[in-house]
């Protein structure tokens, strides 16, 4: 007879834990056009599941974060990661700092699809068409990334593809990453995928990794928690500036 393996123990909310919030962008028309990740920390838990957060901040300012609407929340305990779905209740100040104060919604379990987590930011990416005949290669696009997680990305372009269509990406993360995609989705953009100092650009397509390389995959993860755990210490070092 098998013996059973001991279950494991969920892990509670605590003070100064690291949590990072995924906000939802939705356009006029109630479409997700991105997402946003917000860097905060734990300050104080509460009854009845609740629990205070520094307010997190974005571009200087506090974050307008959307009462009653589910948020997913991402924690940090130690080298785990886990997920939880929360929700804001109301503003709290105390002492001239201000805070959110959150109702935990779902139980908190380990984090498995690493691909959730999304960096919103904006990068140069060529894309190429990968032809029928390789001996005749299409010229690449040049594109706008708009955000990336480790099993896709979504991307600004001029150029209409069609869903179901495989291309090749090119982009600089530190160092040149290539890889093919296959395109999901791809829909009108909106003024707001324009980016700063570039011309908005028509279309936006979100495509799915084709990975063939297990090191490049775990490279693209490995950027994206470094590049959000710089996110956290740039919210705490603001966060700091409202105790002088």
């Amino acid at each position: 007879m098998a013996k059973k393996q001991p279950k494991q123990k969920n892990t509670e909310i605590k003070a100064d834990m690291k949590v990072l919030l995924e906000i939802e962008q939705i356009n006029v028309a109630k479409e997700v056009t991105g997402y946003l990740s917000l860097g905060s920390y734990v300050e104080e838990i509460l009854p009845d599941d609740c629990f205070l957060i520094q307010m997190p901040t974005h571009r200087g300012y506090h974050y307008m974060l959307a009462r009653g609407k589910p948020i997913m929340m991402y924690l940090f305990a130690k080298y785990r990661m886990f997920s939880m779905n929360a929700v804001f209740l109301e503003r709290v100040e105390r002492d001239k700092l201000v805070f959110a104060k959150m109702r935990r919604l779902s139980d908190i379990v380990p984090n498995q699809r690493r691909e959730c987590f999304r960096l919103q930011f904006s990068l140069p990416v060529m894309v190429v068409r990968v032809a029928a005949r390789e001996d005749e290669p299409p010229p690449p696009t040049e594109c706008r990334m708009l955000n990336l997680s480790e099993g896709g990305m979504l991307f600004a372009t001029n150029e209409k593809f069609e869903i179901g269509e495989t291309v090749r990406l090119t982009f600089d993360i530190g160092a040149e990453e290539t890889i093919d995609a296959e395109i999901l989705r791809f829909q009108q953009a909106t003024t707001e995928s324009g980016v700063k100092g570039v011309a908005p650009y028509r279309y936006k397509a979100a495509v799915k990794f084709l990975h063939k390389c297990p090191k490049q995959k775990s490279r693209f993860y490995k950027y994206i928690v470094a590049q959000q755990r710089e996110i956290l210490r740039k919210q705490a070092e603001e966060n700091a500036l409202w105790l002088e």
